[in-house]
C-alpha cells in the first residue's frame, strides 16, 4: 500500500496540483513536493491513513483554516487544505533547505553563535503568532527549517487543529500523532492540559536550544514514559555541564526556559528574545 500513495495523491489531486515526490515523513502527516498551477512549488501534507480515519474531517478544515491568518516571513504560509475521498490534506508554501534535525544529525551541534541567531529568528516567529493567540504545540528541529534566509518554523497550529478534531477531543497516541513530541513536550502537555498556552512554546523552544548546544534534548531514554515523567519531575539539566565553552548568561537563559510551571520561564517571545540578543556579546566560559 506504502509504494501506492504516490499515485493515489496525485490521482486524487491532478486537478489542483502536479505531485513531483514524497520528501520526507512527519508525525502526522507524509510530505510531497508538488506544484500548483502557476507551477510554483509547495509542501504538500498528506495527513497519515491511521489518524485521517480517528479524525472529524469538517472540524479538522475548521480549525485549520484559523491559520491562514498567519502571514510572517518566518513562519511556511497554509496555502491550500481540504478533503478528496480518504485523502485530507493541507499546503504550505515550500521552504527550500534542510531541517534543523537534518542539520543536527550531520553535525550533532551548531555554533554558538548559529544557534543564537537561529533562535531569535523563530522567536521572532513565535511572537508574531502568540500575538494573534496562535500556540504551536510541536516545537522541534524537524519543524525548523533552515533556508538560505534564516530560519523558518513550519507547520503553525497544525497540532492544535489535529488535536482538536480527534475522536471525543482524546489525544491520538503515538500510534498515530501525538500532541507534541515527548522529547520537547512541555509540562503541562504532559500532564494533558487543556488550556495551554505560548508559554509552553517556549519551553519546547528551550529543548530545541539544549539540543543545538550539547547535541542531545535535554531528556533521553528509549521508554518515551519516562522522558515525560523526566519532563515533569526530573531535575533541570545544566547547559554549561554538557558544553564548557556555554557563556553562563546563555546556560542561565536555557535553565530558565525549562522551567517546570510556567510562571518560572520566560513570559514572552519578545523576553526571552531580549535576553538572547544580549547573550550574543557574552564571554564564552573556559
Amino acid at each position: 500500500m506504502r509504494r501506492d500513495v504516490l499515485s493515489l495523491v496525485q490521482s486524487l489531486l491532478s486537478d489542483r496540483y502536479t505531485v513531483e515526490r514524497e520528501i520526507a515523513e512527519g508525525g502526522a502527516s507524509r510530505i510531497f513536493l508538488a506544484r500548483d498551477r502557476a507551477g510554483t512549488a509547495v509542501a504538500l501534507k498528506v495527513l497519515r491513513p491511521e489518524l485521517a480515519v480517528s479524525l472529524t474531517a469538517e472540524r479538522f478544515l475548521r480549525e485549520i483554516s484559523l491559520l491562514s491568518q498567519i502571514d510572517h516571513p518566518r513562519i511556511a504560509r497554509l496555502l491550500d487544505f481540504g478533503e478528496r475521498d480518504w485523502l485530507v490534506y493541507y499546503v504550505m508554501s515550500y521552504v527550500a533547505g534542510p531541517t534543523l534535525r537534518e542539520f543536527l544529525d550531520r553535525e550533532r551541534r551548531a555554533t554558538i553563535s548559529d544557534t543564537i541567531r537561529g533562535t531569535c529568528e523563530v522567536l521572532d516567529a513565535l511572537d508574531y503568532a502568540h500575538g494573534l493567540g496562535v500556540v504551536h504545540r510541536d516545537v522541534k528541529p524537524e519543524n525548523i527549517k533552515l533556508s538560505p534566509g534564516g530560519a523558518v518554523l513550519l507547520d503553525f497550529g497544525i497540532a492544535k487543529a489535529v488535536a482538536a478534531s480527534a475522536m471525543g477531543g482524546a489525544r491520538v497516541t503515538r500510534s498515530g500523532f501525538t500532541v507534541g513530541t515527548s522529547a520537547y513536550m512541555s509540562p503541562e502537555q504532559v500532564a494533558g492540559l487543556k488550556d495551554i498556552d505560548h508559554r509552553s512554546d517556549l519551553y519546547s523552544l528551550g529543548c530545541v536550544v539544549y539540543e543545538c548546544l550539547t547535541g542531545s534534548p535535554p531528556y533521553e531514554h528509549p521508554d518515551d514514559r519516562l522522558v515525560l515523567g523526566m519532563h515533569q519531575r526530573g531535575t533541570i539539566p545544566d547547559v554549561h555541564k554538557r558544553r564548557r565553552d556555554t557563556p553562563p548568561p546563555l546556560a542561565k537563559l536555557v535553565t530558565k526556559s525549562l522551567a517546570k510551571q510556567p510562571g518560572q520561564r520566560w513570559q514572552s517571545a519578545v523576553e526571552m528574545r531580549t535576553a538572547l540578543a544580549a547573550c550574543a556579546n557574552a564571554p564564552s566560559s573556559g
